[in-house]
């Protein structure tokens, strides 16, 4: 006998993703892509002040 999940138990349970949802996704997703690329640009300046406090203490 085939199973016609008729019976409220034993129903497939469904968790699509609404539209709502996937906003959010979105506007996270543009967020974490931001702030990587603050991230990026501060290690960056971090480098740079580095190899210039490098190059001061090896000409001292």
């Amino acid at each position: 006998m085939k199973n016609q999940h008729l019976d409220h138990e034993n129903r497939p349970i469904k968790y699509g993703v609404t539209t709502a949802d996937m906003e959010a996704l979105r506007q996270r997703h543009f967020e974490n892509v931001h702030d990587r690329q603050a991230a990026s640009g501060l290690n960056l300046l971090r480098a740079i002040a580095l190899g210039q406090a490098l190059k001061r203490a090896g000409e001292g």
